[in-house]
C-alpha cells in the first residue's frame, strides 16, 4: 500500500519543534558556560518559536486531510522534548543551578508533571473540545521563557519588578513549580479550538499586535500571565459561589 506523500509535511513540522527545543537545550547550556544571560534569550525565543510550529502542525494536516495516529503520538513526545525538557534545561542553568537540589527538583518536576498531563490529554482528548483540563504544557513553557525574556532585556521595569526578578531569582522556581501543579490540576482553560471570529475579537487582534510591535516580550508575556491568571481566578469563583 503507498502512503501519501502529504503525509511527512505535518511531521515535519513536529520535528521542526523537536530540534528547536533541542537547539535551546544547546544555547541554554553555552549561556551558563560563557557566563552571558542574552544567550538565554536565543534559548527562550527557540522554544516560543516552538510553539508556531507545533501549532501549525495540526492545521496543516487537517487542511491537508493527513491527520494520524502516528501523528498524534509524534506530536505529544514532540510537546514533551520541546515544552517540557528544553523549558526545564533553560530555567535550570537561568536560575535552577543557583539552589542545588531545589533546582534539580523543580525542573526534573516540571517535566514529570508535563508528560503526565500530556498522558491525560491523550486520554481525554474528545471528552471536550472547548476546553482543556490542566494548564496546556506549551502555556506553561511560555510563561517561564517570557518571563525570563522581559527579565533579561525589557525596557519598561515596571515597579521594579524586573529588577527584583534579577536580585531574586528564585522566583522562576516558584512560577515553575505553580504551573507544574496548574499542569495536573482539574482548573479548565480555553482552548479557542472553536473561536468564533466577530468585529470586536479582530480590533482586539490589531491592538494586540500593535502592541507587540512597541514590546514584544512584554505583551506575550502579559497575555499567557492573563491567561493563566483567567484559570485560576474562575475555578476560585465555581467554588465560591458553587456555580457548576
Amino acid at each position: 500500500m503507498k502512503l501519501n506523500p502529504l503525509y511527512i509535511l505535518p511531521n515535519l513540522f513536529t520535528a521542526a519543534s523537536i530540534f528547536m527545543g533541542i537547539i535551546a537545550i544547546f544555547i541554554a547550556h553555552k549561556a551558563l558556560m560563557v557566563d552571558n544571560p542574552k544567550f538565554f534569550v536565543s534559548a527562550c525565543w527557540c522554544i516560543l518559536f516552538s510553539m508556531v510550529l507545533d501549532g501549525l502542525d495540526g492545521r496543516v494536516a487537517r487542511l491537508t486531510n493527513t491527520a494520524s495516529k502516528f501523528g498524534v503520538e509524534f506530536d505529544s513526545l514532540a510537546d514533551v522534548v520541546a515544552f517540557g525538557v528544553a523549558p526545564a534545561v533553560v530555567l535550570y542553568f537561568y536560575a535552577g543551578h543557583e539552589y542545588g537540589r531545589y533546582g534539580i527538583a523543580i525542573s526534573g518536576l516540571f517535566v514529570v508533571l508535563g508528560a503526565v498531563r500530556l498522558a491525560r490529554f491523550n486520554i481525554t482528548t474528545n471528552v471536550e473540545s472547548n476546553s482543556f483540563i490542566g494548564l496546556p504544557i506549551p502555556s506553561a513553557a511560555a510563561i517561564i521563557c517570557l518571563w525570563i525574556l522581559v527579565t533579561e532585556y525589557n525596557e519598561v521595569n515596571i515597579f521594579g519588578l524586573f529588577n527584583f526578578l534579577r536580585t531574586h531569582s528564585y522566583v522562576f522556581l516558584v512560577v515553575a513549580f505553580l504551573v507544574s501543579i496548574l499542569m495536573v490540576s482539574n482548573i479548565r482553560y480555553p482552548s479557542f479550538k472553536k473561536f468564533t471570529w466577530d468585529l470586536k475579537y479582530f480590533i482586539l487582534i490589531l491592538i494586540l499586535f500593535a502592541l507587540m510591535i512597541a514590546q514584544t516580550s512584554l505583551t506575550l508575556c502579559a497575555v499567557f500571565t492573563l491567561y493563566i491568571l483567567y484559570g485560576i481566578l474562575r475555578w476560585l469563583f465555581i467554588i465560591i459561589f458553587k456555580i457548576i
